[in-house]
């Protein structure tokens, strides 16, 4: 069922990004973004078994791709 709803969220969360209220918006999703990446650093500190580590730093790398995303998408999509 979550991937029928996801392709709605992904518009929604498009539409928040682009509306009044983008900057808010910015804020809450980098927040999560954040989060993870906090968690991703501590476990590749913290070491992980060999088969996980490339993984969870391929992980690391993309979220790191969707916090850029996330500020142009916001930025390109400003006020006008």
């Amino acid at each position: 069922m979550a991937a029928v709803n996801e392709p709605i969220r992904l518009l929604e969360i498009e539409k928040e990004l682009a509306g009044p209220g983008r900057q808010e918006a910015l804020v809450r999703y980098d927040a999560v973004l954040k989060g993870l990446d906090e968690r991703l650093t501590a476990a590749l500190e913290a070491g992980l078994p060999p088969d996980e580590f490339p993984r969870a730093n391929m992980l690391k790398e993309a979220n790191e791709t969707a916090r850029k995303i996330l500020r142009l998408t916001v930025r390109v999509d400003g006020p006008r």
